[in-house]
């Protein structure tokens, strides 16, 4: 057969050209159309828990924080590695949840446990405000819900020292230098709170919570011991506040440097703990940032060199009383020099260049281990779209990048 007459024959056929291909006859079925995965929606974050590599807990917002549309915060859990994430609040917290200004406060445990604070706050209500404590202990598949209780102030604060031992700071935010603030308890898992202390206390003595400073961070080692960390706008020894009989009565923590709040000082977060081994970093006074350790449960601090990297606002994790990470910071946040591991709580540190750096405002870091790490975008800094995320598994050298979407429903 000639080249021509082949030619021939193939177009007979329909081959060759998408147009000219055989379409079934009249009464045949058709084959089903061809159509693209739907897309999934996007995920923008308000506030990021990774208790592993591949397991974490959420805030994230209903829609894009920047649009007009009305959302709100819920949530949510991952369980590979923040890529894909599916809303998790209990059904009893929705109506709270959808409150105009409510306020929300996640504390994750662990990969199955976590509490839930929820204070419905609306333009309209003044105090005592409804506040609802929610917990699970299977990754958010059922929630055990406290009695309701009336709060002073939007919950803001959580901490949990174990499943039973838990802490409420209620407060409206810093203004004018002054924050007040009421602490509430419980012992039982959630189930019920009650008043512990407040600032400022009511009639004589009081709890030694001071009305001035920025209440920042709260954390307790055990179900007596505790801090509170501040960012303080004058002089003042109240940075770092401590705890020893629940939270009923605070003093300052005394330190082994001199914290001259001449232009502002803070703790940067509360004091991480592994048994008695306790780690801090406060940003003021001379040689600030500091590095403090403790080895006896906080009566005793003593400084540790941080490394010549470590710029203004240095985010430091541990991960244990050895191994710890430090994520350098500078203006407004930029990150773009080296981090810095440790594996021997801080003694010496060894800098580890980065792939890429991180100039967005309001990038965070969450690391899990010494090498993993995540670093993204509050949902309220984008504007353009959801934000992408970036993992790393060797201390940031280099750095995966993806947008992190909801489960299907």
């Amino acid at each position: 057969m000639s080249l021509g007459a082949l030619c021939a024959v193939l177009l007979a056929a329909g081959c060759g050209s998408p147009a000219g291909r055989a379409r079934p006859a009249a009464g045949e079925p058709r084959p089903a159309a061809s159509r693209p995965a739907a897309s999934r929606p996007g995920v923008w974050l308000s506030g990021l828990q990774m208790t592993s590599a591949k397991t974490g807990w959420a805030l994230r917002w209903t829609v894009n924080p920047s649009s007009t549309q009305a959302g709100y915060l819920v949530p949510a859990r991952t369980t590979d590695g923040a890529r894909t994430w599916t809303d998790i609040a209990p059904r009893a917290a929705i109506a709270l949840l959808k409150t105009p200004e409510a306020s929300v406060v996640l504390d994750a445990l662990s990969s199955g446990r976590a509490y839930l604070a929820v204070t419905a706050a609306t333009t309209q209500d003044s105090p005592p405000l409804p506040t609802v404590v929610f917990g699970t202990a299977n990754g958010g598949r059922t929630w055990a819900e406290s009695a309701p209780f009336r709060a002073a102030a939007p919950a803001s604060l959580l901490s949990f020292a174990g499943p039973d031992d838990g802490w409420l700071l209620a407060s409206n935010g810093g203004s004018m230098g002054q924050d007040p603030a009421w602490l509430y308890r419980t012992t039982d898992a959630g189930m019920r709170w009650s008043p512990v202390a407040q600032a400022p206390p009511p009639g004589t003595g009081g709890s030694g919570l001071p009305l001035d400073c920025d209440k920042t961070g709260l954390t307790f080692a055990t179900g007596q011991v505790g801090w509170l960390a501040s960012s303080c706008t004058g002089a003042s020894q109240d940075v770092l506040l401590m705890t020893r009989d629940g939270g009923a009565r605070w003093a300052p923590q005394p330190l082994p440097i001199s914290v001259q709040c001449q232009s502002g000082c803070q703790a940067y977060n509360p004091p991480q703990f592994f048994g008695r081994t306790g780690f801090v970093v406060i940003g003021d006074g001379p040689g600030a940032p500091h590095l403090l350790v403790t080895q006896d449960l906080g009566q005793t601090w003593e400084p540790e060199p941080l490394p010549a990297g470590a710029r203004w606002y240095p985010r430091l994790t541990f991960f244990g009383s050895l191994d710890g990470v430090l994520v350098p910071a500078g203006a407004q946040g930029a990150v773009g020099g080296p981090f810095d591991t440790t594996e021997n709580g801080g003694t010496t540190w060894t800098a580890v260049t980065q792939g890429r750096s991180f100039t967005a405002i309001g990038t965070e870091f969450d690391f899990v281990s010494p090498v993993t790490g995540f670093a993204w975008v509050l949902g309220s800094d984008s504007t353009s779209g959801p934000p992408a995320m970036d993992e790393t598994t060797n201390s940031g050298h280099t750095w995966t990048s993806f947008t992190p979407v909801l489960a299907r429903g």
